[in-house]
């Protein structure tokens, strides 16, 4: 642009001159109404008018996008004290229905925070129950009994080392001195 006004004799560098610093000064106007750098848009504006010019009108508009985050930084926080302040009204709630109930609980002599359909990571695991056996009399199944009553029948000589016994989890029956809680049992 410059070899250009150089190579002129006539008036038209001067022309060229205004024209460049029109476009300059439209430049940073706009940018500065869009929120950015007034004097570098000048520039840019001065040296490569018509390219400034499109390139400016193409971006987006600073003062607009800050405006739009800002409101969308004062609706989160209205939104974030809505939901603190509906947590703490659930929150009251949930308490006074708490003691409602314990009263209630105190006065039926009751227990209601242990539900049967509570969910079982809930509740404490069942205690261990006594392991219930079967034996063969004869070709009969006899049982259940407790381990106590087999050590009962076993001393009484009702059942001998090679009598069959069963219980859940075995996979088939075994004689009494095969069973390993019972072998010493039988010795």
């Amino acid at each position: 642009m410059l070899a250009r006004l150089a190579s002129n004799d006539s008036g038209e560098p001067f022309i060229q001159l205004i024209v460049m610093a029109v476009f300059g000064t439209v430049c940073a106007v706009i940018a500065h109404g869009r929120g950015r750098s007034a004097v570098g848009w000048f520039f840019f504006g001065f040296f490569a008018p018509c390219i400034a010019l499109i390139v400016l009108l193409v971006l987006p508009d600073m003062k607009k996008e800050a405006e739009a985050r800002e409101r969308q930084e004062r609706t989160n926080r209205r939104l974030a004290e809505s939901l603190a302040k509906d947590r703490q009204v659930a929150d009251a709630r949930h308490a006074v229905a708490e003691r409602r109930l314990a009263a209630h609980d105190e006065v039926l002599q009751v227990d209601t925070r242990t539900h049967a359909n509570a969910p079982p990571a809930a509740l404490p695991p069942p205690l261990p129950g006594e392991q219930t056996w079967y034996y063969a009399s004869g070709s009969e199944r006899v049982g259940p009994v407790s381990t106590d009553e087999l050590r009962r029948l076993l001393a009484q000589r009702t059942l001998t080392r090679e009598s069959l016994v069963w219980k859940q989890g075995m996979a088939a029956w075994q004689p009494l001195a095969s069973v390993p809680e019972l072998a010493g049992e039988v010795a």
